[in-house]
């Protein structure tokens, strides 16, 4: 894959930053689905999450509102202060609401996990690094598409961006520390 990041040891001030979850909704606790392989690990990564007081927050697709597909897998275990937007697009700062979220409290840096990574995380970290100024850590395993393709073409892409790419950092889910 030409330009693969590398994941590095990352350390992320709990008091401004947040970890975004995209998309990783009640669907993917059916086997056939293919977000299925993020269940285990993510909710890992919540647990040392909460524990080090990390915000957390939860997209789900405008689709599913209002749905029994619209909770969080039951492994999550997600907490009353997690909040779930539900935008329109795969863009999930379309429409403000996670931005307004993010903004409240003081997140600067957001990790990013989720599915699909060719949708969901393309355009949701690519709209976090510019327009809207965050950093960005990609979770490479904390990430999903149908196939590898899409996922490599996405971590490219993140390489790539003019003007964006020195915005992005990329890591591993058991790589994260945590400070403050």
């Amino acid at each position: 894959m030409p330009n693969k990041p590398a994941p590095a040891d990352v350390t992320v001030d709990v008091k401004t930053s947040a970890l975004l979850v995209l998309d990783l909704n009640a669907r993917c606790e059916d086997p056939k689905q293919v977000c299925r392989k993020l269940v285990e690990p993510v909710a890992k990564f919540l647990g040392r999450a909460r524990k080090a007081g990390l915000p957390i927050v939860y997209t789900v697709s405008h689709n599913h509102k209002g749905t029994p597909e619209e909770r969080m897998p039951l492994a999550f275990q997600q907490r009353d202060d997690e909040p779930v937007v539900f935008p329109d697009a795969f863009d999930k700062f379309h429409g403000g609401e996670l931005h307004r979220v993010l903004k409240e409290r003081g997140v600067k840096t957001v990790i990013v996990t989720g599915a699909s990574s060719n949708q969901a995380v393309l355009y949701t970290a690519t709209s976090a690094a510019r327009p809207h100024g965050y950093d960005v850590i990609i979770a490479m395993d904390g990430i999903i598409a149908r196939g590898d393709y899409e996922t490599e073409y996405t971590l490219h892409q993140f390489t790539v961006l003019s003007g964006a790419a020195s915005k992005f950092r990329f890591t591993e889910l058991d790589r994260i520390a945590f400070s403050g």
